[in-house]
């Protein structure tokens, strides 16, 4: 599933109808009654109130009311223009119709807006089809008024593709808006409904196929993750440990043993077949303890962190193993000794996750880029925003802002796989994909949980290639998380309960079967966690 921003909505929209030959009033009609159908399906109610603007989608929710009209509710229709001279040609059309059905329309100015609170007070539900996915924010006028009334007084919200008064484009907050219970898009989701702090206004988001021309959004990278389009590893009945292969964790320091720890159980939860873990000397003997199932291997350490001769032990290790891949960097401090061994690991002929210090490490080696764009060998990176201000040099308000245009350009220019984590995780391909995950919840921002997706990416990636690796990987990760919530209180979540929920993640991911109607949730599995 695509994620647009409102003008390649637009020029799928105008192409559709000027090249395709689908009439806009078609398009319009598709979009109102499919969108009735869902408010029809998913809310009780007797009474509901349309708000309406001059333009389109104040079109889509004339439709909307004929349906609601036909469907025996008590309909009531308020214009925001004081005359039919200002609507689009399609929303005049549709009011036509309308009325001719019975319908009854109140053109409201800044000196109506009584009629309107007090039709919504009285009202079961309100849509608002105020303002479309071309509006550019803040609302003025009496406007911003009435979308006040509707947030004040409504009982339920259907907003109509976008919360009136929200930017399309981002998850940014400008003037006023409304607060939607539910919103009904069409043919695509759009930006603003999974960033935030947008998206918290938008409720459940509902996409709706309202035949669309495909073909004009073809130069369109940018995707959400959805469960359906993922991949996940098979167990063979004919197969062994190596099967799966075998993870190299290296990390850890002097009072951070925990987070290669983390990692190294998360890959096991998330399938390796085995999981090493290279260790500071002085510290085996807490790794010894902690790890059961996955093995430590003890290098050369001073102060508690890897020493001088460290490097070149882990080079031996590696060309004595097995080794399917590395996860390298949680807990491992930084100094002239650690920069070597990532230094290191990036001359090996394997898939490679670079996280935490490994990324702090990574850029005090000179020339840092040029290692990343030689290597011929996958390359993850797992940058918190404060990590990749340090990868760029760009201010991480900067980034906040743009995380998706930072993310894509990185990886282009050096061939890596970025996995840029904030609230919405980014991640982006080295041929500029970008793809959006909506699973995790704030009982994440905890530490270790960067850890944990460390472990299940340094799995995935040899188990399913980098690119289907990473993107399983980082939505698994927030779905264990998201199912962790549902258990845990999201105040006490730590990141062993991630680790903990990774198989009932796993388990869902396997069952979970996509039912199809003639719209998609855009978060499919929230009913059923």
């Amino acid at each position: 599933m695509k994620l647009l921003k409102a003008s390649e909505m637009a020029f799928a929209d105008e192409n559709t109808i000027k090249l395709t030959g689908i009439p806009s009033l078609v398009l319009m009609e598709n979009a109102g009654r499919t969108a009735a159908q869902i408010i029809l399906e998913k809310k009780d109610f007797n009474s509901a109130v349309v708000v309406a603007g001059s333009g389109n989608n104040g079109g889509d929710g004339l439709v909307i009311a004929r349906y609601l009209l036909l469907a025996g509710k008590d309909v009531k229709v308020f214009i925001l223009s004081d005359t039919t001279k200002k609507l689009s040609e399609d929303n005049r059309k549709n009011l036509e119709i309308f009325e001719t059905f019975g319908g009854s329309v109140l053109l409201i100015g800044k000196d109506k807006l009584g009629k309107l609170r007090n039709a919504i007070k009285t009202a079961d539900i309100v849509v608002d089809a105020i303002f479309g996915t071309g509006f550019k924010p803040p609302v003025k006028g009496y406007r911003e008024k009435a979308i006040e009334i509707i947030n004040n007084y409504a009982k339920y919200v259907v907003a109509v593709d976008i919360p009136s008064g929200l930017s399309t484009d981002t998850g940014k907050i400008e003037g006023v808006h409304t607060k939607a219970n539910i919103t009904i898009t069409f043919a695509y989701p759009k930006v603003a409904h999974v960033l935030y702090p947008a998206c918290e206004f938008c409720g459940d988001i509902y996409v709706v196929d309202i035949s669309i021309d495909h073909q004009y959004l073809k130069e369109i990278h940018r995707y959400l993750l959805e469960p359906a389009e993922l991949v996940l590893p098979e167990r063979k009945k004919n197969s062994h440990k190596y099967t799966y292969g075998h993870l190299l964790v290296i990390g850890g320091s002097k009072g951070k043993t925990g987070a290669p720890i983390m990692a190294a159980k998360s890959a096991t939860a998330a399938g390796s077949g085995l999981v090493s873990v290279v260790v500071p000397e002085e510290l085996d003997t807490i790794f010894e303890i902690a790890l059961i199932e996955e093995m430590s291997i003890p290098v050369d350490s001073k102060d508690g962190t890897f020493g001088r001769k460290a490097a070149d032990q882990i080079k031996q290790i590696i060309k004595n193993g097995k080794f399917t891949s590395i996860a390298i960097g949680m807990g491992m401090s930084v100094n002239q000794y650690t920069i070597q061994v990532v230094e290191r690991i990036l001359k090996e002929k394997m898939p490679v996750v670079i996280d935490a210090d490994g990324l702090n490490n990574f850029v005090k080696i000179d020339g840092f880029k040029n290692l990343l764009q030689k290597r011929r060998y996958p390359t993850v990176l797992t940058p918190h925003i404060g990590e990749m201000s340090r990868l760029t040099g760009i201010s991480t308000k900067e980034i906040l802002d743009n995380m998706e245009d930072v993310a894509r350009e990185f990886s282009t220019e050096t061939k890596t796989y970025v996995v840029l984590k904030g609230s919405r995780t980014v991640i982006s391909t080295p041929e500029g994909k970008v793809y959006y995950s909506i699973r995790g919840n704030e009982g994440m921002a905890t530490a270790g949980t960067g850890d944990v997706l460390a472990g299940i990416l340094g799995t995935m990636v040899y188990r399913l290639g980098a690119k289907e690796g990473t993107k399983t990987g980082v939505y698994l990760h927030g779905l264990s998380g998201d199912i962790a919530a549902r258990h845990i209180n999201k105040e006490s979540m730590k990141a062993t309960d991630l680790i903990k929920f990774i198989p009932d993640a796993l388990d869902l991911f396997q069952n979970y079967q996509e039912k199809y109607t003639f719209y998609k949730h855009i978060d499919p599995l929230k009913e059923i966690l």
